[in-house]
């Protein structure tokens, strides 16, 4: 009898386990959706924000907006179990919410820096079992960033650029994600020592910036209608010296969702080798 009965409660368990559902996922921030990539969980996302679509562009996940936008109703009726996002996502008050209705809200740093990135990619790893995993690609992205040539001693100047909704250009400062970039890419922002956040400047500081190396997202040479549309905003630009030498980089606005995604290794890779291309030039010229 007592066998039976055994038997019977071991059935019961793996027919529980057999029928248990994996965790839903709703994920906010291009560079959160990135990491989620990256370790192999994105069979668990039923819905993301606008900014991670282009990532999951095969799969047609429900949209649930913009991750500092982001609707209670329109999350809830995916009958999320977790929330992933980053400081980025709100408002504070649909978070709440969220929480309030059973949803596990996990808010990520939203740092735009290295340390951060792997901070982030160590702690989704440890949320969802994925920490050998996630351990790995840390390591793989150490190396990747040891491996990356050398910074110039005479780094080129450079500005970030972004297109501002009204049609107009701003400046990134210190404390942005562009300027992180820049520094990371072996580069020296003119304007960190000046101002922090996002600007816009006038023709004549531009001019007097000198910048040799211009750096934009595509998103922002999309929305201008492309490269020349973009300089085009601020006519200075034509005048400087990356004007003048039509040196604009491109680079994938996702990068900037949320703090820096894995991706961000071959971008300094192709500003590392813009700051050596400057350093060579001017040696030349020397």
């Amino acid at each position: 009898m007592l066998n039976k009965l055994f038997v019977l409660c071991l059935l019961a368990l793996l027919s529980g386990a057999a029928t248990a559902q994996p965790l839903r996922l709703v994920a906010a921030g291009a560079s959160i959706t990135s990491v989620i990539q990256r370790l192999d969980l994105d069979s668990l996302l039923v819905g993301l924000d606008s900014t991670s679509a282009p990532l999951m562009a095969g799969r047609d996940l429900p949209n649930v907006g913009y991750q500092r936008q982001l609707s209670a109703e329109g999350i809830l009726s995916l009958r999320p179990d977790v929330l992933l996002g980053s400081e980025e996502m709100g408002p504070p008050a649909v978070l709440a919410q969220l929480r309030e209705a059973g949803v596990e809200v996990i808010v990520l740093n939203a740092q735009a820096n290295l340390p951060t990135l792997y901070e982030n990619i160590g702690a989704v790893g440890q949320r969802f079992s994925r920490g050998a995993q996630a351990e790995h690609l840390v390591s793989e992205l150490k190396a990747q960033v040891a491996a990356l040539p050398q910074a110039p001693a005479e780094r080129p100047r450079a500005l970030f650029l972004l297109s501002h909704s009204a049609g107009s250009l701003l400046v990134g400062g210190a404390g942005t994600a562009g300027d992180s970039l820049i520094e990371l890419g072996g580069m020296y922002n003119p304007v960190a020592g000046q101002f922090s956040q996002y600007r816009s400047l006038s023709a004549e500081a531009l001019l007097q910036l000198r910048p040799e190396w211009l750096i934009t997202t595509s998103q922002s040479i999309d929305q201008a209608g492309g490269s020349e549309a973009l300089l085009a905003l601020q006519p200075a630009l034509a005048s400087t010296p990356a004007g003048h030498k039509g040196q604009l980089i491109s680079v994938d606005g996702a990068l900037l969702v949320g703090g820096f995604n894995p991706a961000v290794v071959d971008t300094l890779a192709q500003l590392r080798q813009a700051a050596a291309q400057s350093a060579n030039m001017a040696q030349r010229a020397n």
